[in-house]
């Protein structure tokens, strides 16, 4: 029950929001949503990414004010550095998620994405809670 209360608080951060994302926060989203897909189960293929974009295209209403497009080819792009590359791909995913910390509402943001990727497949793992725990620590932010 926990688990299903804090996918919809992250939902409704989503859909509160109405300020201009920036580069810089789709950047950090993108890490965090990349994050959470590769470690969750300690592997990253190519279907997997490509399930995700799926996901989130099907989610664009409540991921709005983000570009979709935008966000796909962000996706690919660190997806991309963590399969050929996994512990330099993830080093550089965490710095691209510290970069928002210090704006309480981008880090907001950046924990509901994670979120948001931790609930998409209806199950959670000790992996990915361990993901959002080093996500968080990157932003400067307790976990919920």
């Amino acid at each position: 029950m926990v688990f299903q209360q804090e996918a919809a608080y992250a939902l409704a951060s989503w859909r509160r929001f109405d300020a201009n994302i920036t580069d810089q926060l789709a950047r950090a989203i993108t890490s965090a949503f990349a994050l959470v897909i590769a470690l969750a189960d300690g592997d990253l293929a190519q279907s997997e990414i490509d399930r995700f974009i799926v996901l989130i295209r099907e989610q664009e209403a409540v991921l709005a004010p983000l570009n979709i497009d935008r966000v796909e080819l962000q996706f690919r792009d660190i997806a991309g550095a963590i399969l050929s590359d996994p512990s330099e791909g993830h080093s550089h995913a965490l710095e691209l998620i510290a970069a928002v910390a210090g704006d309480a509402i981008h880090c907001e943001l950046v924990r509901a994405a994670a979120e948001i990727a931790i609930a998409a497949d209806n199950r959670e793992l000790s992996s990915e809670q361990e993901v959002l725990q080093e996500i968080c620590a990157a932003l400067g932010i307790a976990l919920r």
